[in-house]
C-alpha cells in the first residue's frame, strides 16, 4: 500500500524546491531600465517583495514610460529605505510575475554600496 503525504501549497511549497530560500520583505527601490549597451531607457520605482542570495521579485512597478525594451535589458536597483540607502544591484530579468499587477523576477548580476552615505537624523 502506498502512503500519500500532504504537501505544502503555494509559496510554502516553493520554499522546499528552491536552491536559494526567498525571504519576504517590503523594500522600496528606485529602478532604471538599461539597454544592452548600458544606456538608461526608462526609470521609476518598485517594491521588492521577496529576496534571496541570487535574486528578487519586484512588485508595484511604476515606470515613467509604460514600456520595456524589446531586446535584452538590465535593471539597476537602488534601495530607497534609510536602512539600506546607498546599496544597489545590477539585475538581469528572469521572468514576468504571475500576480494581478506587473511584477518582474530578477537575478542579481552585481552589487555596490556607496561608502559614507549620509543618514538623516542627529545623535546628541
Amino acid at each position: 500500500m502506498e502512503t500519500i503525504e500532504a504537501r505544502p501549497a503555494g509559496a510554502e511549497a516553493r520554499r522546499y524546491f528552491r536552491r536559494w530560500v526567498r525571504n519576504e520583505v517590503d523594500l522600496p527601490a528606485k529602478l532604471e531600465v538599461l539597454d544592452g549597451s548600458g544606456k538608461k531607457v526608462n526609470s521609476g520605482a518598485a517594491v521588492i517583495r521577496d529576496v534571496s542570495l541570487r535574486g528578487a521579485l519586484l512588485t508595484r512597478i511604476k515606470l515613467k514610460k509604460a514600456v520595456l525594451p524589446a531586446c535584452a535589458f538590465h535593471v539597476r536597483l537602488t534601495f530607497s529605505s534609510d536602512k539600506y540607502r546607498g546599496i544597489g544591484a545590477l539585475c538581469r530579468p528572469i521572468r514576468f510575475g504571475r500576480g494581478p499587477e506587473f511584477e518582474l523576477a530578477v537575478e542579481f548580476v552585481d552589487f555596490w554600496a556607496r561608502a559614507g552615505s549620509k543618514r538623516s537624523g542627529k545623535t546628541d
